[in-house]
């Protein structure tokens, strides 16, 4: 029993001792952090973004008259410039409906000659009074009428020309053929909505992406000073050069972005239509900008914010603003002063005034 009451009188500084290891002082624990002190300096600014890629141009081929595919004039994947046949509908119909229409027009043309030999013939005879007015107005008549008729044929003609024309359909714009819908002896319809085969130029070719709105007055401060390049990088594949071309006319309130365009010569074909992209932007240097590493910055509710350790040996909250994001590099504005300390790591564990021990 002695030694039991011995044992117990020694264990109670020991408990007390336990129970004081938190801040020293018998507050909260300390929390592990890793910090560095942020220092002014100058930080290319470069704006990331996913961007999509898409043709230049992009065009659907449609009939325009109802037969036969006759013949297929090119390779599906080939390269076509403006102005190549593409294919041919059968033209037979249509030549025969030409020939027809030409042939009403020379009836029509035949009858109007006849018509107005009547009418001056008649107008000689009437002042005389070899003929009575009322022969002379219908002379007249019938040739006016058959000048409509002749017009009416010429553009009936016309029409099955234009048809005939029809037959042959011709890349519309340069570029890169793709996959034909409907072979060869198949029939097309006039009614059909569907693309038949699609052209897509590839060279140059477009990338789309949108930068938050913040960035846009000196977006349009470097373009206006000269060209304004842009890097872009495919997964998997070897960054592009290429300027920036367009700058949307208004800004999405929805979504508080801009959108913007680059284009690429795209001559080795690497970019290709529909894939996603990592853009970088270059606008510039940020001069004495703050960078902090970008895992140290949090999203709040409606705010970034940063936590640096203070000379009391507590985390005090730093809400900031991103200016934009390079790597794994933030450059950020507000709160945060010169020569602080902003934690880096154990970020999870703070909050305000929480005590904090500086790892090295």
């Amino acid at each position: 029993m002695k030694h039991l009451v011995i044992f117990l009188l020694l264990l109670v500084p020991v408990l007390a001792s336990c129970s004081g290891e938190k801040d020293g002082k018998g507050g909260r624990q300390a929390a592990p952090v890793h910090v560095m002190t942020v220092q002014p300096r100058d930080v290319p600014r470069v704006l990331g973004a996913v961007g999509n890629v898409r043709a230049s141009a992009s065009v659907g081929l449609t009939p325009r008259v109802t037969g036969e595919i006759e013949k297929v004039h090119f390779t599906e994947g080939q390269d076509v410039k403006e102005g190549d046949v593409l294919l041919t509908i059968d033209t037979r119909p249509f030549e025969a409906t030409l020939r027809e229409k030409q042939g009403q027009l020379a009836k029509s043309e035949a009858q109007l000659r006849k018509a107005t030999n009547d009418a001056g013939r008649y107008g000689k005879l009437v002042g005389n009074g070899y003929v009575s007015r009322e022969a002379y107005e219908q002379t007249a008549t019938e040739a006016a009428a058959l000048r409509a008729t002749v017009q009416a044929d010429k553009a009936a003609g016309e029409s099955a020309a234009l048809d005939l024309s029809y037959c042959t359909l011709r890349a519309p714009i340069s570029g890169r053929v793709g996959g034909l819908k409907v072979d060869k002896g198949n029939m097309v319809r006039s009614s059909d909505t569907t693309p038949i085969v699609s052209i897509d130029t590839l060279s140059p070719i477009y990338v789309t992406f949108s930068v938050p709105e913040r960035h846009l007055s000196l977006i349009l401060d470097r373009m206006h000073a000269g060209p304004v390049e842009v890097d872009v990088t495919p997964t998997g594949g070897q960054a592009e050069k290429g300027l920036l071309t367009l700058v949307e006319n208004s800004v999405d309130t929805t979504t508080g972005t801009i959108q913007l365009r680059a284009t690429f010569a795209n001559e080795n074909r690497r970019l290709w239509p529909g894939p996603f992209v990592t853009v970088e932007l270059p606008l510039g240097m940020a001069r004495q900008a703050l960078a902090i590493p970008s895992r140290a910055v949090q999203s709040g509710r409606e705010e970034h914010y940063l936590y640096v350790a203070g000379a009391d040996g507590k985390a005090s909250y730093r809400k900031v603003d991103i200016l934009f994001e390079t790597g794994d590099t933030s450059v950020v504005e507000g709160a945060l002063k010169a020569g602080e300390r902003v934690i880096i790591d154990g970020i999870v564990r703070l909050a305000p005034d929480v005590p904090v021990e500086v790892l090295p």
